[in-house]
């Protein structure tokens, strides 16, 4: 086996909607190792809790960066606390490249005027398997200049772009979704979609059966 799961969380979201997310996840692992980094202790494979460092892009980082560490195979399978994945997701095999990443994501808000899933007009960092040395290399030359933790969100601190900036990946293609869940909870409610609207899609089905599930 050649893959580990890294699972990160601030825990902000609800408790009961993130431990339906994990629940989701864990049942689709297999015997796959899973690191977990989170803010508030959780059954989640090892687990690192940190305490409630805050709740920022930059602590997110952090906490990957923490659990690639700790990950003992080649290539590490991301997932959060607000993203669905398709069972194909962590059967995915990669064949040698730096990172991969899920090429059909889909949005899901659990409140608010938006009644569809939306089809996200790019890739996400939510739902990417990536070497391990080069994801660790990649997050400390990024995260050099902001030591500690970060309370929030901040224009004097954060940086620009995110770490995977202008790094090449590789599709994976497939018809089953990951689902971007936004919630009032999340770092933020926005992201970028096209026209593309669909009430039911391939594995998940109906919008408002899935989006009742984790009201």
């Amino acid at each position: 086996m050649n893959k580990t799961i890294i699972y990160y969380s601030g825990n902000r979201e609800k408790p009961e909607m993130e431990q339906k997310v994990v629940d989701d996840m864990m049942s689709k692992a297999g015997n796959m190792p899973i690191i977990s980094v989170t803010q508030k202790p959780m059954n989640v494979g090892k687990n690192i809790c940190i305490g409630d460092v805050g709740f920022s892009y930059l602590n997110e980082r952090k906490q990957i960066l923490m659990a690639a560490k700790l990950v003992e195979t080649e290539y590490i399978i991301t997932t959060e606390s607000d993203f669905l994945y398709p069972p194909d997701y962590f059967n995915f095999e990669p064949t040698g490249d730096n990172m991969y990443r899920w090429q059909n994501v889909w949005i899901i808000w659990l409140q608010g005027k938006r009644k569809d899933f939306c089809h996200k007009s790019s890739v996400s960092d939510g739902a990417q398997i990536v070497k391990r040395d080069f994801l660790i290399n990649l997050l400390e030359k990024y995260l050099a200049p902001y030591p500690g933790w970060y309370i929030k969100n901040n224009k004097e601190t954060d940086p620009r772009h995110s770490p995977y900036h202008h790094v090449p990946y590789t599709l994976i293609p497939s018809e089953n979704a990951a689902v971007s869940i936004k919630s009032s909870d999340g770092l933020t409610l926005t992201t970028g979609i096209d026209k593309i609207k669909s009430k039911d899609l391939p594995y998940w089905g109906n919008v408002n059966n899935l989006r009742n599930k984790f009201l």
